[in-house]
């Protein structure tokens, strides 16, 4: 039986380096792995979620392990998931169901938090080989174990193109975001200006209106003071006749003051005498 096990720190916080866990196959790195289905999934009454999945590869032997096992061309391994929110942990771990009788790999990862930086992850990583009924087992086991150097870079890699992906995804959805919110700030901005443009145009309307009210009531005035105008110029003709007729009356009667006085006398029936001198 042999031992394997690695660190690797990503710098990611935990939560997209999970994320991008969930999402690393397929990839161009790891073209051996060709399907995964989902078995089982179930959370747990502490919040945990455990899922079963089963996954169909072409495992990356030796090709002396290939043949002397005679490898199906389709081979597949369990994995077994644990996902720990509130603690912030995720452990994977997987096992080999073809030649399980012969060949046992045991792989486990776990993801946690950096303790010395929360917004980084660290990655531990384990795997047991034992081979069973075969000669020179501990010698093809130790030839594994080197496959699994190679292989366990590769993964990482992957993951870092899973990481980069779902960070240009994130910065799109901030992008739609903004320019949703940015499209809605506009559309409140445009009704704001049809509605102050609507006020703008019921107040010159308004103002028209005032405007062609005020010429109407000068023009009327204008119209009224000039029969005003008119009538006492009328009158004052009238006035200016009739006092003229007075004055001509006036006028006759003080010629002959005399005359007039007898006139009056004898309308009243006073004779009048005259004296003579002697």
């Amino acid at each position: 039986m042999k031992l394997w096990s690695t660190e690797h720190v990503f710098s990611h916080p935990w939560k997209q380096v999970t994320e991008a866990a969930w999402r690393k196959y397929p990839n161009e790195l790891n073209p051996n792995v060709l399907a995964i289905d989902v078995l089982d999934r179930n959370v747990l009454d502490d919040g945990r979620l455990v899922t079963t999945r089963i996954f169909g590869t072409q495992w990356i032997f030796p090709k002396v392990i290939t043949t002397l096992l005679g490898m199906p061309e389709m081979c597949y391994a369990i994995e077994s998931s644990e996902v720990d929110m509130k603690n912030e942990k995720m452990t994977l771990k997987m096992i080999n169901y073809t030649f399980w009788g012969i060949l046992a790999v045991e792989e486990k990862l776990v993801y946690q938090p950096n303790k010395e930086n929360p917004n980084e992850t660290r990655l531990t990583q384990g795997a047991k080989i034992q081979i069973n009924g075969l000669q020179f087992a501990n010698y093809f086991e130790g030839v594994i174990v080197k496959n699994f150097e190679s292989t366990s870079i590769k993964g990482r890699t992957a993951l870092e193109q899973v990481l980069h992906k779902i960070k240009i995804e994130n910065f799109y959805l901030t992008l739609a975001k903004k320019i949703e919110e940015l499209s809605l700030d506009i559309d409140k901005a445009a009704t704001y200006i049809d509605e102050e443009l609507s006020v703008t145009e019921r107040i010159k309307e308004l103002t028209d209106d005032l405007d062609k009210a005020s010429s109407i009531i000068n023009s009327e005035v204008k119209h009224f003071s000039a029969k005003i105008q008119n009538d006492l110029k009328h009158l004052f003709n009238d006035l200016s006749a009739d006092l003229h007729e007075i004055q001509k009356t006036v006028v006759v009667r003080d010629t002959n003051p005399r005359s007039s006085l007898v006139a009056a006398v004898q309308q009243a029936g006073i004779t009048a005498k005259s004296n003579t001198n002697n």
